[in-house]
């Protein structure tokens, strides 16, 4: 039977050096808050338990990292990395190793994780560390003339010379039996906290040395300021970008090309410059995004191209044409085969299959049938000053150029409305009306 394995993901932390109201650990890299990035990293070890030590901003910690499989325990007082871990035994009850991990290091990825629960294997606890130019405000790991870990000198403690040096990058696996044993012993600091780091002297001295794992420092950077939020950022997007293209997703600039880590995209997707993919979006085989498009919580269907323009928590069927400069959201819905002129716009509203809306016209808590056509600068007048209202534009429909339907109206199947017509009462289907207010003119032959 393998051993269980149990994660502390440590997010107590203020996080001063941000200088932000936000939690340290939920500023977003690529789309997602950096702890999240961890959890699921730690979650491809299948871990037994995980949880997430909160302290300042809790509720808010709570909150965003809340998953099924993530339980929360509060650091009340913030006393060190040791007190936090400490805390934890109860929830971690059962595990046989107990891995802790910075809840600001969100480039760390699954393989390093492995390395170190096999490492722990062969000692009381491994963790990683690198080499620095500069270690900062960082700890130091010191090593005997044999190579072995004999210690970590925290920064304010270092009397020795400055420049290159291997420190302490802040992610560990213990034996859960030796972690809880020796935990109680953390002596307390000058600053009166507890530091998990002690915890190295105390292996070298039983002669059980820790092993040090040595990583990439740009994989376990520690995110402690804006700065090194944009290089997390940078990093994390060439990442993402080069597993999308390896996926077969063309990409012609990864420079000015932004794609969160959530997002799915198929392969013979084409990205030009300037686009923005973001959140839980998806892009379907054969579509071109861009230039300079934003797609935000959206599906994007196969073979559709969507040219410099905005879409935001919708759907875009297959083989749409959208843009340049068309606006869709609000969770609207455009149907397959339909074209969205430049500067159409779509708010919280259906189109049916092969609709075609030109330029500068606005469907606003609309429902249109297939292959309605949607003139030049036709607008829904949706809003009365107090409530939305709903239009419903039928099949085969023709709402002519600068028409306003003043809802809530119907315009019925196979009806057409003349230019510039005001619309306020339903339009029966296949009759065509104009003029201000529109008037019935004809009836529509049959066939037509």
């Amino acid at each position: 039977m393998s051993a269980a394995l149990g994660v502390v993901v440590l997010a107590a932390g203020q996080g001063t050096r941000m200088k932000s109201a936000l939690p340290k650990v939920l500023h977003p890299v690529c789309g997602k808050p950096m702890a999240s990035h961890i959890l699921d990293a730690a979650r491809e070890l299948r871990p037994a338990k995980l949880v997430v030590v909160v302290g300042h901003g809790a509720e808010q910690v709570r909150t965003a990292l809340a998953a099924d499989d993530v339980a929360f325990v509060e650091q009340t007082e913030l006393l060190g990395t040791a007190d936090a871990v400490r805390r934890c035994r109860e929830a971690l009850t059962g595990c046989d190793d107990v891995m802790v991990l910075n809840g600001d290091s969100p480039l760390i990825e699954a393989e390093l994780l492995r390395e170190l629960r096999h490492g722990a294997a062969a000692a009381p606890f491994a963790f990683a560390t690198c080499m620095v130019d500069d270690p900062g405000r960082l700890g130091r790991v010191l090593r005997d003339d044999n190579g072995a870990v004999r210690r970590i000198v925290e920064a304010a403690d270092w009397e020795g010379t400055h420049g290159p040096a291997e420190i302490n990058a802040g992610q560990y696996c213990f034996g859960a039996g030796w972690l809880w044993t020796h935990l109680a012993q953390v002596p307390k600091s000058a600053k009166g906290e507890y530091y998990l780091t002690s915890l190295v002297g105390a292996a070298a001295t039983a002669r059980t040395p820790a092993i040090a794992l040595r990583a990439d420092p740009a994989e376990v950077l520690g995110v402690d300021d804006r700065v090194k939020l944009a290089e997390a950022e940078g990093s994390m997007r060439r990442r993402i970008l080069e597993r999308h293209m390896m996926g077969g997703v063309t990409i012609t600039d990864p420079a000015t090309t932004y794609v969160d880590a959530d997002v799915r995209i198929a392969a013979d997707v084409t990205i030009l410059p300037n686009s923005y993919l973001q959140g839980g979006t998806e892009v379907e085989a054969g579509a071109l995004i861009g230039p300079a498009s934003t797609l935000r919580n959206s599906r994007v269907g196969a073979r559709t191209v969507v040219r410099q323009s905005v879409i935001e928590e919708s759907t875009i069927g297959c083989d749409v044409s959208a843009g340049p400069f068309a606006h869709v959201r609000g969770n609207s819905t455009i149907g397959d085969g339909s074209h969205l002129g430049n500067y159409a716009e779509v708010n919280r509203s259906q189109l049916g299959r092969g609709v075609k809306m030109h330029h500068f016209s606005y469907l606003g808590d609309a429902e249109v049938g297939d292959n309605a056509n949607i003139a030049a600068g036709m607008i829904t007048c949706n809003y009365d000053g107090v409530n939305k209202n709903k239009t419903v534009i039928g099949a085969n429909a023709f709402v002519g150029c600068d028409t306003m339907l003043i809802a809530p109206v119907t315009v019925g199947e196979g009806a057409v409305t003349g230019a510039g017509s005001v619309v306020t009462h339903d339009v029966p289907p296949g009759v065509t009306v104009a003029g201000v207010p529109a008037r019935l003119l004809r009836a529509r032959p049959a066939g037509d």
